[in-house]
């Protein structure tokens, strides 16, 4: 990969994010009170529009963090991993935080993959690691991942919702 091809793949990432990023925001942004607390997912326990957002937030760190040991050339998950249980504990990791405090989350969260993405060699977009649901990806498909989990999360807030 050369210079441009990196500059391109950093870019268009860059973009891919800022853009699922916007129409999250767009759709939080104008949220009543009460309608954080819609339900979202309903079996089991129940995944409210909080809920949703703290589990963007948490995987969203953890693929960061996935990211940053491909870089590294350690392991990106644990033996025994286990995504549904790992999933089911988003409630007591991330707790109840208040709708300002999920968006700053965000917003903190998304600096620091920013930040990851671009210190990224030109080796490094084609580095691979476990991911816990894709399986063995590239460090770009990571970033893929994380547009593409919130463009889908977002659609399911607003299926909720009645958007």
């Amino acid at each position: 990969m050369n210079r441009t091809e990196k500059w391109n793949n950093a870019e268009k990432w860059n973009n891919a994010l800022a853009d699922a990023r916007a129409a999250l925001l767009e759709t939080l942004n104008g949220l009543l009170p009460d309608q954080w607390e819609t339900v979202v997912f309903g079996e089991g326990d129940a995944w409210t529009v909080s809920t949703i957002v703290g589990h963007l937030i948490d995987s969203e760190r953890g693929m960061s963090i996935h990211v940053h040991k491909i870089r590294k050339g350690e392991e990106t998950l644990p033996a025994g991993f286990d995504l549904t249980r790992w999933n089911a504990g988003v409630k007591q990791r991330v707790g109840n935080p208040s709708s300002a405090e999920l968006l700053a989350g965000l917003e903190a969260t998304r600096a620091r993959t920013l930040q990851g993405l671009a210190g990224l060699a030109e080796d490094d977009w084609t580095r691979t690691g476990q991911h816990p649901s894709r399986g063995v990806i590239t460090v770009e498909e990571y970033y893929e991942t994380i547009a593409g989990h919130e463009v889908m999360h977002l659609a399911h807030i607003k299926e909720a919702l009645g958007l």
